[in-house]
């Protein structure tokens, strides 16, 4: 993406990569407990981390741009830095979700078949927060515009 970003449109390349996305969550949502794992779990694993590698890199080139030279360091790790401690809640919310859908699944279901639906809830959650970050680019960041040329 650092090697393109700056021949397109930053809002485009961001809405691209989160519908792509949205693929990986919505594949492990409607698998079923006898799945290949080629047929869902690897798709979803190879599309998952696009968004991710494309909004850190136009994420950093925005904020850093933003900030004279001497001060782009310290914005690029406080950014870092954010990044890493939203990753975990997000994580963490995930993790909430499948939990407490597994712990009051039907007890008459094996446990597999419990843990299987905590996990679908916490894809359909996953699903959900990337249709949130697509609303957000078509609203919130339509105007950004390219990234990542150089200024003098």
């Amino acid at each position: 993406m650092g090697l393109y970003v700056h021949r397109m449109r930053a809002n485009w390349a961001l809405l691209a990569s989160f519908v792509v996305s949205a693929i990986s969550p919505l594949l492990l949502a409607v698998m079923h407990s006898h799945a290949s794992y080629w047929e869902f779990v690897f798709p979803a694993v190879a599309l998952i981390p696009i968004s991710a590698d494309v909004l850190y890199t136009i994420s950093q080139l925005i904020i850093t741009a933003e900030f004279d030279s001497k001060d782009q360091a310290l914005a690029g790790g406080v950014f870092n830095t954010v990044a890493q401690i939203g990753k975990s809640v997000g994580l963490a919310l995930s993790a909430v979700v499948a939990s407490s859908v597994s712990e009051k699944a039907k007890s008459s279901a094996s446990h597999e078949d419990r843990l299987l639906e905590g996990y679908r809830a916490a894809w359909w959650f996953t699903m959900a927060a990337t249709a949130t970050c697509i609303i957000v680019t078509l609203i919130g960041l339509r105007n950004i515009g390219k990234v990542g040329l150089k200024r003098e």
